[in-house]
């Protein structure tokens, strides 16, 4: 992207003594530019290697997306590999080795332009790899920080090669596979399209982000909900102080490259007087389409019931105050008769009627028949803030409702009659461990009937659905799925309400609260001790295990515990082991001998397993 550097005139009257400003090339500046300025660290490492990513497609006319891997629990790296044009060696080590270093400042096709995305990986790792296919060959370079925290780049490889021309850059971030997971969603959500990303979930949260702007324009995106806006230049977001936000809405406006400025780490607008006025500008144009745009969409819809729908979509919330056009002309038209609605309100279920069909959110539609009243208020019960419309036959026609939004009182669950006679019983709540991820509170919580028989009861305190007490809905899932690891399996939770835990039939009863009976239980398996030893080095070695033979990496299988789960469950439970240092001294040991494998990461070595097969004087298995 093309900078704004308008040369100036500058006039000086005498003789003086000048000095030009200059930069000196130290760990501090360095630190400074490849970190200080990035507030979200993953998000700024996932932004600005896929923005060099695009810009590479862009450059080699390839219209094609780039490879995206986010971090897993079992490949604990972070790859952008794009099939662009590729770097030659001295571009590698010109443009990786100068900060404000760009071949991008001269054109407003492209994103980049400051020259300090391709040094955001060292705001997470102190070394990281690129491999560039050029020229028919592949070239593979690490780079890292030296003893004086300075950036350096070693060639690893080079080779002759037939693949795809491009550039792959890929670090090892272990432990934080949610944190790119989340941050990627963010990233994405406001790119014009999607790349081929190796996580389905993240692909669907994409999507569902982009979902929720409801009403778009040419130049602009907005939902119903209340918010702050965004600038979009070349796929990245900025956020619009709310100084000059004259939506206050969930959306988002889009600029042409150029249009707007933004700081050193692309993180926030820099307010200048350009970005200001083409903000205002950009607001102005917006408000002056609102309602024309609403019109056609509107207009654009197949039926009356969709037109109704949209229109009170966009009528209502922030939407409604922006667009000021009256859409009540696509308003269902009113039945004969007053229709039957049932709604439920936080914990009140009330039947009314209506001389109106009502759309929008939370609204079901059904056709009426006899009998059901008592399977409608069992529904209701689970599905707060939502309204059932029961019609007739002639009301569905006459108000023109779409027969495919028309749902049968059948598929209501029956209601189970409770059978008398029964002996010490609890009506309580028992934890779905197959609940979705994005389920409410309330879906976690499957009605049950516990008998109380002097057995053990896990249980968590909820209130309002949701676990109380230092224990959340999702953490308890985790908590068994951490005992099943470690051999106990079959574990229930039951939910109960905060008022029973107050009762006599609590305190007399066999119950034992959930973060208790864990800790309980994985004191009774932990071992007495346990090996205490550097991670990183542990997961190298056993990269090196899985491609190379050698008496020394005999020795550490040899001293090495086959299966270690119980110990590092234990050790997130804090539960007191005896920490044995033998293998920690004995890695260290190796790696002060092999010294260079400290620059070297996992998958490096899997990639280069004869050349560190080698080095170590071991062979290939």
């Amino acid at each position: 992207m093309k900078l704004d550097t308008t040369p100036q005139d500058v006039a000086v009257a005498g003789n003086f003594k000048t000095s030009a400003f200059g930069m000196e090339a130290s760990a501090h500046a360095f630190d400074i530019i490849a970190d200080k300025i990035y507030t979200y660290k993953e998000r700024a490492v996932i932004r600005e290697i896929s923005c060099n990513a695009h810009d590479s497609h862009v450059e080699a006319g390839n219209p094609d997306t780039f490879d995206v891997h986010l971090p897993t629990h079992l490949e604990s790296w972070f790859t952008v590999r794009d099939y662009g044009t590729g770097l030659s060696d001295d571009d590698i080590r010109a443009i990786y080795c100068t900060a404000f270093k760009s071949t991008k400042q001269d054109s407003n096709e492209v994103i980049g332009c400051l020259g300090l995305g391709t040094k955001s990986p060292f705001s997470l790792v102190d070394s990281f790899t690129v491999k560039s296919w050029h020229g028919g060959y592949c070239r593979t370079y690490s780079m890292y920080r030296d003893e004086f925290r300075k950036p350096q780049v070693a060639l690893l490889t080079e080779e002759p090669s037939d693949e795809p021309s491009g550039l792959e850059v890929t670090l090892n971030v272990e432990d934080r596979v949610s944190r790119f997971e989340d941050e990627a969603v963010k990233v994405f959500k406001h790119w014009s399209y999607t790349p081929n990303i190796n996580n389905k979930q993240v692909i669907e949260e994409i999507k569902e982000e982009r979902d929720r702007y409801t009403f778009k324009g040419d130049n602009f995106a907005l939902s119903t909900s209340y918010g702050s806006m965004k600038a979009i230049m070349g796929n990245v977001a900025y956020e619009i102080p709310d100084e000059i936000d004259e939506f206050d809405t969930d959306g988002y406006l889009i600029f042409e490259l150029g249009e707007i400025n933004f700081d050193a780490g692309r993180e926030n607008l820099s307010l200048d007087d350009k970005t200001r006025a083409a903000i205002e500008a950009k607001f102005a144009s917006v408000k002056s389409q609102l309602a024309e745009v609403a019109i056609q969409k509107i207009e654009s819809e197949a039926t009356p019931f969709k037109r109704a729908v949209l229109a009170n979509e966009l009528s209502e919330g922030q939407l409604g105050r922006h667009i000021k056009k009256d859409l009540k002309e696509y308003d269902l038209p009113e039945p004969t008769e007053e229709i039957t609605y049932w709604k439920r309100w936080w914990r009140s279920t009330d039947k009314g009627r209506s001389n109106s069909v009502p759309v929008g959110n939370r609204i079901e539609y059904y056709e009426h028949k006899e009998r059901m009243t008592t399977r409608i208020r069992s529904y209701l019960k689970d599905h707060d803030k939502l309204t059932m419309v029961i019609l007739t036959p002639e009301q569905i026609k006459e108000c023109k409702i779409d027969r495919d939004a028309i749902k049968d009182l059948d598929v209501l669950p029956k209601v189970a009659r409770a059978n008398a006679g029964q002996g010490s019983t609890l009506k309580t709540f028992l934890y779905d461990m197959e609940v979705s991820h994005w389920a409410s509170k309330k879906d976690y919580w499957d009605e049950a009937v516990l008998e109380l028989d002097g057995d053990e009861v896990v249980y968590v305190e909820i209130s309002r659905w949701e676990a109380v007490n230092g224990c959340s809905n999702r953490s308890i899932k985790s908590h068994i799925e951490d005992l099943k690891t470690c051999g106990i399996e079959n574990v229930k939770v039951y939910g109960l309400k905060s008022a029973f835990t107050k009762t006599k039939a609590f305190r007399d009863g066999n119950f034992i609260e959930l973060n208790n009976f864990v800790r309980r239980e994985l004191k009774r398996i932990a071992p007495t001790s346990c090996n205490h030893y550097d991670g990183e080095q542990y997961n190298k070695l056993k990269s090196l295990s899985e491609y190379i033979t050698s008496p020394e990496l005999t020795e550490w299988q040899d001293i090495t515990p086959e299966d270690d789960k119980i110990v590092k469950i234990c050790r997130q439970y804090s539960i007191e082991m005896e920490k044995d240092t033998f293998l920690d001294e004995w890695q260290r040991e190796f790696f002060k001998k092999y010294e260079m494998l400290s620059f070297v990461s996992g998958w490096e070595i899997g990639k280069n397993s004869r050349k560190v097969a080698n080095y170590i004087n071991g062979e290939l298995k």
